[in-house]
């Protein structure tokens, strides 16, 4: 007797292992593609900016659970404070890779979620969603690779897949969805894009679901705004202006999405003769694809264009890229604050994609599609490992907080090096 089958001809008896196969798989080609970009976040992993600064060190001085009430910066920073609090039963010496790891985890989590009968529905075809996955892993962007301290801004897109996505089936999704978007409300900045999007997401399919992610956020969002009284954020030299605004959109959404590179690698036009003209018909060029999506797309591609573009103003509006200099001005002519365009570059190639599938002669819809493929693919060829980080020799620091005498106060370097330190006062507890 065979198992009765379901739509696709997979015996019903069959599916949950299938689901946990292709889930298994999946995690370990994520996890794969993730490392092999920069092995030495694991093989020789060490703390990166606020990881010993802030994370590390308040955990190690103040203690992990008084730490992970303290803000940052006009903000709580949930998600990086309960990295720490987890690693404590690791030890000192183990601190680095497992920020890491949990770093990793949070990286690859979206494409996990979409790739999940959640989206099964919405993007039917398994390959498709593999696809549009891919261009999220795979887009360069060396300043939120791994790190716990940038791990916010992944989970940021996780949050965000997490409100469009079809309604959840069952308390371990619903489970699920308030879990993340909880944690998204309390780290970072991200509540004060993902409220107002939650609330057009529910003006458009009010869904019940949706209302309780909505009463979740603004708890968050009170959180955030008590937090801001508490560190009031430091205020950089801007520099705004339209040359730098249309070089910005042009080099690091545009041009750097599409060949999958980080700003200003090959593919740029600052630097040359009459590079605003160039940025603005290169602006021209793309202005139609944009127009399109926001007129025809499915509703959810719309959201999701529409969080990048919010989030990608909010960076520009408030970036804090350097303490010296106009914040525009340094963006525009190096790759300082990757963090602010990711998630408009990624918007930007799954909008591409979608709009090349509405052409409506075959030919010309796959010679779209292997002209983009071909294009993200270059930067990917010429520039896919990242640089290791500059060796401070964690062991050895590990070992002088181990070993001195209690009450010795240490300031010990760490990447990316140059003024970065971080600082504890030994403790006879150690972590705690």
């Amino acid at each position: 007797m065979t198992p009765p089958s379901v739509p696709g001809g997979c015996p019903a008896a069959w599916r949950p292992l299938r689901s946990a196969l292709l889930a298994v798989l999946v995690t370990l080609a994520a996890a794969g593609i993730v490392i092999s970009r920069r092995p030495d976040a694991f093989t020789n992993a060490q703390f990166y900016a606020e990881d010993g600064t802030r994370w590390f060190g308040d955990a190690y001085n103040l203690g992990a659970w008084q730490a992970l009430g303290v803000s940052l910066s006009g903000y709580y920073q949930t998600l990086s404070r309960l990295a720490a609090l987890v690693e404590v039963p690791f030890g000192v010496g183990n601190a680095p890779v497992a920020y890491n790891v949990m770093g990793l985890l949070v990286q690859i989590a979206p494409v996990l979620f979409f790739l999940s009968g959640r989206f099964r529905e919405l993007v039917p075809s398994l390959w498709v969603r593999i696809g549009l996955g891919a261009v999220y892993l795979l887009m360069p962007t060396t300043e939120l690779n791994v790190t716990i301290t940038n791990a916010p801004f992944h989970l940021a897109v996780l949050a965000t897949l997490v409100i469009v996505a079809p309604e959840a089936r069952g308390w371990g999704w619903r489970a699920f969805d308030i879990a993340v978007i909880a944690l998204t409300a309390a780290t970072g900045p991200f509540v004060y894009v993902l409220l107002p999007i939650a609330v057009l997401w529910w003006l458009l399919r009010r869904r019940r679901e949706t209302l309780v992610l909505l009463a979740v956020l603004a708890l968050g969002l009170g959180a955030q705004l008590y937090a801001e009284t508490q560190t009031p954020r430091t205020a950089y030299p801007l520099g705004a202006n339209l040359r730098d605004l249309v070089l910005l959109l042009c080099d690091r959404v545009v041009l750097a999405g599409l060949f999958a590179e980080e700003g200003h690698t090959h593919v740029y036009v600052t630097g040359l003769a009459h590079a605003t003209v160039l940025a603005g018909l290169v602006l021209l060029v793309a202005a139609p694809v944009v127009v399109l999506a926001a007129l025809r797309a499915p509703w959810e591609l719309r959201i999701f264009d529409l969080t990048a573009l919010l989030f990608l103003a909010a960076g520009l509006a408030v970036p804090a890229v350097s303490a010296a200099g106009n914040q525009w001005q340094i963006m525009t002519m190096g790759r300082a604050g990757e963090r602010y365009f990711f998630l408009a570059q990624v918007a930007w190639v799954v909008t591409v994609v979608w709009a090349a599938s509405r052409l409506r002669m075959p030919w010309l819809r796959q010679g779209a599609w292997v002209a983009v493929a071909v294009a993200f693919a270059s930067g990917l060829v010429v520039a896919w490992s990242y640089p290791a980080f500059i060796d401070e020799h964690w062991p050895q620091e590990a070992r002088e907080i181990l070993t001195s005498p209690v009450g010795t106060h240490l300031t010990l370097p760490e990447p990316p090096g140059g003024p970065w330190t971080f600082e504890v006062t030994v403790r006879s507890g150690g972590l705690s």
